[in-house]
């Protein structure tokens, strides 16, 4: 799923959306879409082929998440609530490891031993090479992405800043996202109408200024403590540099 695919379900994964969900049917819904991504890519990175990851992707949602309400039992001052769910999902890929009653599949499907499962070093960090739990995380952090992205566009559309909006997509956001090669700031200047690459390069630094402050204001909607926003900026940084 793109970044934009993902942004389009991820409106936010706040607290205050987790608590909500468990009353309201239509935010239920929004959370699910919004961690479908980021569950699937953790179930992959254990060796499932598409099929059978979706299929346990949607078994996981359904009859852990919902039907075990999981939600309901998600405690805010525990943490993050993506690290609840990923205990959960190990959990999860566990028993369902045991359901299938033959150690055979353990190289076959990579699924961590029973032992292993939840286990923390002993600084209380998470163990060291978990691809899982990166990918999981890395569709999270396209999602959070995706949502700043979404909010400052809308911002600067709706304060005539088409002209800013355009040469920040062109030069940050398309070699962020997509790779592309920035333009010189002359044929920049020449593509958005500016007069020329000062004044261009004003533009870009307006919404990017604006992109920073709207970043940290969606990180800060799904921490439960404000102290964890620089940790969850750091993070960003690391997937997307």
């Amino acid at each position: 799923m793109s970044v934009q695919e993902t942004g389009a379900w991820f409106h936010t994964t706040s607290w205050a959306l987790v608590i909500s969900a468990r009353a309201d049917r239509g935010d239920l819904e929004l959370l699910l879409r919004a961690y479908w991504s980021p569950v699937y890519a953790f179930i992959r990175k254990k060796g499932f082929g598409p099929h059978d990851a979706a299929d346990l992707t949607q078994e996981f949602l359904a009859d852990v998440l919902v039907g075990r309400d999981l939600i309901g039992k998600a405690d805010q001052a525990r943490g993050r609530f993506r690290s609840f769910l990923k205990t959960a999902l190990r959990n999860f890929l566990i028993d369902h490891r045991r359901k299938a009653g033959s150690r055979k599949a353990s190289p076959e499907f990579g699924l961590m031993q029973v032992e292993d499962a939840g286990q923390m070093a002993d600084d209380g960090s998470q163990p060291a090479a978990d691809e899982p739990s990166n990918a999981f995380d890395r569709q999270w952090a396209a999602a959070v992405l995706a949502l700043a992205i979404e909010r400052v566009e809308s911002s600067c559309k709706q304060e005539g800043l088409d002209q800013q909006w355009t040469a920040f997509r062109i030069n940050v956001l398309g070699p962020l996202t997509k790779k592309t090669r920035p333009l010189t700031m002359e044929n920049l200047a020449e593509t958005v109408g500016a007069t020329g690459p000062e004044q261009v390069s004003n533009m870009i630094q307006t919404v990017k200024r604006r992109f920073r402050r709207t970043l940290r204001q969606v990180v800060a909607e799904t921490v439960n403590d404000p102290e964890q926003v620089e940790d969850e900026l750091a993070n960003l940084r690391t997937f997307f540099s």
